[in-house]
């Protein structure tokens, strides 16, 4: 129930984040502002599935499939999502 609430508040979020557009020239600050609670949210989903299994995903398909996230969001371009070894969704390069 829990992973469903944080789906839905991310998909929210992420609607939200496609009304504004930075100017093209802009990075940084303002994309790290829009991705951080996406990442918070992931996290959040990684540690609770290890809880509950009893063991870490190695990857946020296991998340999609257990369902404890609807779906995955869309990295920003060049980037993929991963799990660190202390749980914690970060952004790699892809």
């Amino acid at each position: 129930m829990v992973a469903r609430v944080l789906m839905v508040l991310l998909m929210l979020l992420l609607v939200g984040c496609g009304k504004s557009s930075p100017a093209s020239g802009s990075t940084g600050a303002a994309d790290s502002a829009q991705i951080d609670p996406v990442l918070e949210q992931l996290t959040q989903a990684v540690r609770k599935y290890a809880v509950e299994q009893h063991r870490a995903p190695t990857t946020l398909d296991e998340l999609v499939a257990k369902g404890y996230l609807a779906a995955i969001p869309s990295a920003p371009a060049g980037k993929k999502f991963a799990i660190n070894k202390n749980l914690q969704v970060c952004l790699a390069n892809q």
